[in-house]
């Protein structure tokens, strides 16, 4: 008799205990989705290379971070690349790479630096270009890069080769 009270004791917490963490996760769910927050809470980068929505193999990514590294170390410019699976609460990719650019400090010391956003789920490419930056890449070239370098692969299915060939035509314009 003691054992039934103690195993339907043992029972009764655990299915309120994880009663409990459902609703401890559901609540921090929706604070997370929520477009009513003030801020929202962007990852943190991965490295130059930040490949969240897994379009890349770990051998393009290394591929990407080896020209970007190289560029960085004759220069003073600093590049990253960012996929993401969703730009909420943001509507647009623009907007969150926005953002995201300011949130990661980019266009802070002068600004020389420039962030490639993109998203296979919503088909966007940006180019988010920092003050340090904008008299050598215009928001008129970044858009032609995009239209007539990094869109044509990925309309082929090849992320890679047209951030590759993207990010080398950002360089040649920067240098």
């Amino acid at each position: 008799m003691k054992l039934k009270i103690f195993s339907f004791s043992l029972l009764f917490i655990l299915i309120f205990s994880l009663n409990s963490c459902r609703d401890f996760t559901n609540t921090a769910l929706n604070l997370m989705g929520s477009t009513d927050t003030a801020t929202t809470i962007f990852p943190a980068p991965l490295g130059s290379v930040s490949d969240y929505e897994k379009i890349l193999t770990d051998e393009q990514i290394r591929s990407l971070d080896s020209i970007i590294l190289q560029h960085e170390k004759k220069t003073k410019n600093r590049i990253s690349i960012v996929s993401v699976k969703s730009t909420k609460p943001y509507e647009t990719l623009n907007e969150y790479s926005s953002e995201l650019f300011e949130s990661w400090g980019k266009n802070d010391d002068g600004g020389k630096n420039l962030l490639i956003g993109i998203s296979e789920k919503t088909n966007e490419v940006e180019i988010i270009v920092g003050k340090g930056l904008k008299k050598k890449l215009s928001d008129k070239e970044s858009k032609r890069i995009i239209d007539k370098t990094i869109q044509p692969e990925i309309k082929k299915g090849d992320y890679y080769s047209g951030l590759k060939k993207g990010l080398k035509k950002i360089i040649t314009e920067i240098k």
